[in-house]
């Protein structure tokens, strides 16, 4: 025999009831997307699969539609195998362009390249808006092609200008025009960034991370971080042809460069391997290998100009000792401990007049020794003692 529930209990279940239809009757969030693009030569397979196909041609028409398609929680947008040929966005300063937050940019490593095509000038990727971030750049092949896009100048007297010239670029508005929120939380990571005529990667603003990528020949620095904290780690970067500064800060503090292999090989020239910039604080500088080939020509290893590094456990080697490359130091709070360094010369000369310790301690010198032209030096790492 069925029973009848009290009253109480069939009023608490049509309230849930009705609420639930109230629920129902409401819009539900947006969902993060996953947009597939392809391209000419892409197999038909991955042409079949893809919500946007180019034709080989201006390739960053369909990449910028799809990531314009997205909905407003963000999402991903996918680029099958195959070669995309980028040109410049008229108007803009890039040819793909991710103006928008909670975005991933991704590929199938090498199999997915993305070439400037000949004279555009432009950043073959740029991220832009007030406030964009969490975003992130992955598994793509970045050819910014700077051997037929060589002519880029920009004007010198405007912050960033000259630098609208790079493989990805990070920065929150058009050098030119009005003041916006920095860009934020970015990280390009196990991507291939060649041949820029400026910069391989410029990323300004807090929390910008560059990892694990494979890079290369550039005019300008193969990747830089502005603003800061930043991480640089795990990448190598191999040095070619003519290069100014592979690992670099600019007004950037809080910045670690980690774990990265430095690889000047013959015919290869690189002005500096390492740089923290003037006036920067609390830089770290750690687990390191800068490695210079017969042939080939390293100025400066490592170039420390902020205050308050740690530069430990890193390893420079030149192949030719009568041509020994440079760690140079011109600010003080530094400490240079625990690395192993061949054919090095270290230059002290503390530019700040400051009067802070720059420490040397417990370093192998293999044919390298210490200039101090000027500053506080001190040394723990003398000669080994006798036996």
């Amino acid at each position: 025999m069925s029973r009848i529930r009290p009253l109480f209990f069939s009023s608490a279940f049509l309230l849930v009831f009705l609420g639930l239809r109230s629920l129902a009757d409401e819009p539900r969030p947006q969902r993060a997307a996953t947009l597939v693009v392809a391209t000419a030569d892409s197999s038909p397979a991955s042409k079949g699969a893809a919500d946007f196909v180019g034709d080989g041609q201006g390739d960053q028409e369909e990449i910028n539609a799809a990531l314009a398609a997205l909905p407003e929680a963000g999402g991903t947008v996918l680029l099958m195998e195959g070669t995309y040929d980028i040109r410049k966005v008229e108007g803009a300063l890039g040819g793909v362009l991710v103006q928008r937050s909670s975005v991933t940019l991704a590929g199938h490593a090498a199999g997915s390249k993305l070439v400037l095509a000949p004279d555009q000038n432009t950043n073959v990727i740029r991220i832009i808006g007030s406030g964009v971030g969490h975003v992130t750049v992955r598994d793509l092949y970045v050819d910014a092609n700077r051997a037929r896009n060589n002519s880029g100048a920009g004007d010198p007297n405007v912050a960033h200008d000259r630098f609208e010239f790079c493989g990805i670029k990070a920065y929150c508005r058009d050098p030119r025009g009005p003041a916006a929120d920095p860009t934020h939380d970015i990280t390009v990571r196990d991507c291939v960034v060649k041949n820029a005529h400026r910069l391989g990667i410029m990323l300004e603003g807090p929390n910008m991370r560059v990892l694990d990528n494979l890079m290369g020949n550039c005019t300008s620095d193969v990747v830089e971080i502005l603003t800061g904290p930043g991480i640089i780690r795990g990448n190598y970067i191999e040095i070619t042809e003519k290069t100014h500064v592979a690992v670099g800060s600019d007004r950037g503090n809080s910045i670690i460069m980690q774990g990265n292999v430095v690889h000047v090989k013959q015919g290869g020239w690189l002005d500096i391997g390492f740089r923290s910039w003037a006036e920067s604080d609390r830089h770290v500088i750690s687990d390191n290998v800068v490695t210079v080939d017969a042939e080939g020509v390293c100025t400066l290893a490592m170039y420390i100009r902020g205050r308050g590094a740690a530069v430990t456990g890193n390893n420079v080697h030149t192949s030719d000792p009568a041509a020994p490359t440079r760690i140079k130091i011109t600010a003080g709070n530094v400490i240079l401990s625990g690395n192993v360094l061949e054919n090095t010369i270290i230059a002290v000369q503390d530019e700040t007049g400051q009067d802070k310790p720059i420490v040397l301690s417990h370093n192998i010198l293999e044919n390298s020794q210490v200039e101090h032209s000027g500053g506080r030096l001190v040394r723990a790492d003398g000669p080994p003692a006798a036996k």
